[in-house]
């Protein structure tokens, strides 16, 4: 793995420190602002495929799906 630039990223700890639960709420915050359907696409159930290629279809289609909706609510909502 090649680092580039000089900024160290803090490694998980037991006790956070002031800085990185700030960063932590902005983080979170960013996410729910941009997301206005709190939903993956994934309905509760037990899924079954016959194949591994099956289950990344079908997951990704759950993502792209909800990755739209939450795009035209955002374009519906306003500003």
């Amino acid at each position: 793995m090649r680092v580039v630039g000089h900024t160290h990223i803090a490694l998980p700890s037991l006790m956070p420190s002031a800085a990185a639960l700030r960063q932590a709420e902005v983080h979170q915050a960013t996410g729910l602002a941009l997301m206005r359907l709190a939903s993956s696409g994934i309905h509760k159930g037990v899924y079954r495929f016959a194949t591994h290629e099956a289950a990344n279809l079908a997951s990704e289609e759950a993502i792209t799906l909800a990755m739209v909706l939450n795009s035209m609510s955002s374009a519906k909502a306003p500003a």
